[in-house]
């Protein structure tokens, strides 16, 4: 399939094994945060996720108060608080407080669309108890992230990608609404690749970073029709270790995915 422009998730899928990258480049993190074509049905379906279950997508401390107030004015709103937030903007977003430690801990937010993962359990904990559960990643990038948290100049903004493969199109795949999981046989019409645009924002005020995460599914099947990005995916999920195919979900259907990008 030929385009005159790749598609912005072509470069998640290089010719190279498997590994877990940081992989930041300059954001904007005012147009990550502009509303797209797709506003209103996001913020029905976040409003639905805050109305059902506030207590496991909705969160707000006395310790991020002022950074959150930044937000608020930051995003052109008069007033309000992390609510007010979540049903004005698209992305998720999490909001990170410095400790003298070095650490970035999770002080407030709104995630109303996990990546089956559980954000009432992470809130008050710093960035790399979150990824805990993720084999090898703060082995590997742990220091690093923090490293480069704290060296985000007021006002700067940087940007990331990260990928997972679901057997759901859903936006909010939290593990209380059991949403459909990859099974063998593989039907590469139920697959979508689940793609993290990320941006990391340190506010000029509080020192905290606004850390937004915006969902785009890809359908697997556009990706067999982009040869480069399919034979990335490919040698991606074939040297991928065990333990982090198992985490992502994709041991069941791992030699079906081989067999069909192949």
């Amino acid at each position: 399939m030929n385009t005159s422009q790749p598609p912005f998730w072509a470069g998640l899928f290089p010719d190279s094994d498997f590994n877990f990258s940081f992989g930041v480049r300059p954001g904007d993190a005012q147009n990550f945060f502009s509303g797209s074509s797709s506003r209103d049905s996001v913020i029905q379906q976040r409003q639905k996720a805050l109305q059902e279950a506030p207590s496991c997508h909705l969160f707000e401390t006395r310790e991020a108060a002022k950074a959150v107030e930044e937000c608020v004015s930051w995003a052109g709103l008069k007033k309000g608080g992390c609510l007010e937030l979540a049903l004005h903007w698209e992305p998720d977003f999490l909001i990170l407080l410095p400790e003298p430690e070095g650490q970035f801990i999770f002080r407030s937010g709104a995630v109303c669309f996990p990546s089956s993962w559980r954000p009432e359990e992470k809130i008050g904990l710093p960035l790399r108890a979150i990824h805990s559960p993720v084999p090898t990643l703060n082995d590997n990038l742990g220091s690093q992230i923090d490293k480069f948290l704290s060296r985000i100049k007021p006002g700067n903004s940087w940007q990331r990608f990260n990928w997972g493969i679901s057997g759901s199109p859903a936006l909010n795949q939290h593990p209380r609404l059991q949403n459909r999981q990859l099974s063998h046989p593989l039907d590469p019409q139920q697959t979508w690749i689940r793609i993290e645009n990320q941006i990391l924002l340190r506010l000029p005020l509080s020192g905290a970073i606004l850390f937004g995460i915006r969902l785009v599914n890809v359908e697997l099947t556009t990706i067999k029709q982009h040869p480069e990005s399919c034979s990335g995916l490919l040698r991606a999920i074939k040297t991928m270790p065990a333990s982090i195919a198992s985490y992502k979900s994709i041991t069941p259907v791992r030699e079906d995915l081989l067999e069909y990008l192949a």
